[in-house]
């Protein structure tokens, strides 16, 4: 007898913020499944928006102007007590990345991509992208930032100088909560992030591997 093939693998966890159409939560995907969800513990008025994840999770205000703050939590949700938040230079930031020694976050408005220390302060611009772009993450394999539009649906990769290695079209816009899995070097995206929101699995050559599930909206995704 044939020995039976082992159940393959499940992705890594997805943390999401901004989910369900709006909700004060953090949600936690693997898979097909919502494996936790938390409230945020710094606003509770939806507003930690930009995450990154290494380690532990630590989220940041979304706007100036606001008095609205993010903060360190454990990977199970626990908050820490630490808050942090937005950047003065940045207006407006949905979506955040790290290296495990700096955060990335793209300027909404502005288009200009930022890295800041891990407590998303010290920042210090780096290049610049057409404005209107939401949805930033790290490679580790090149040392480069992946970032996704909202008006369009382009991807594309750049150095940390702002060099363009490579780009493709997404097969849908309003993408947000921009994501690489460390594990199998894939991209993840939520398509239509302030509507329905489902979960898009793309290679780094564009070809779509996946769908689904629905996850709700959300704009800032990050595996640890």
């Amino acid at each position: 007898l044939e020995s039976p093939k082992p159940a393959p693998a499940l992705p890594a966890p997805l943390y999401l913020t901004y989910v369900n159409g709006g909700s004060s939560n953090i949600e936690v995907v693997q898979g097909n499944s919502v494996i936790n969800t938390f409230p945020e513990a710094y606003s509770g008025n939806n507003s930690e928006i930009p995450i990154a994840v290494w380690g532990d999770v630590r989220t940041t205000g979304d706007l100036q102007g606001l008095f609205v703050q993010g903060g360190q939590y454990t990977l199970g949700g626990t908050p820490t007590g630490t808050s942090y938040v937005l950047p003065g230079a940045i207006n407006e930031a949905y979506d955040s990345t790290s290296d495990g020694s700096h955060n990335y976050l793209v300027d909404y408005q502005t288009g200009t991509v930022y890295q800041t220390a891990r407590d998303f302060t010290n920042e210090v611009a780096l290049f610049g992208v057409n404005p209107h772009h939401l949805g930033i993450t790290f490679d580790a394999a090149n040392n480069s930032l992946w970032i996704s539009g909202w008006d369009s649906p382009t991807v594309a990769d750049y150095s940390l100088s702002g060099v363009l290695l490579s780009s493709f079209n997404a097969a849908y816009t309003n993408e947000g909560a921009l994501a690489l899995d460390p594990a199998d070097h894939t991209l993840w995206l939520v398509v239509d992030g302030n509507g329905g929101g489902f979960l898009a699995q793309y290679s780094q050559a564009g070809v779509l591997l996946s769908t689904g599930p629905n996850v709700g909206g959300a704009y800032g995704g990050e595996f640890d």
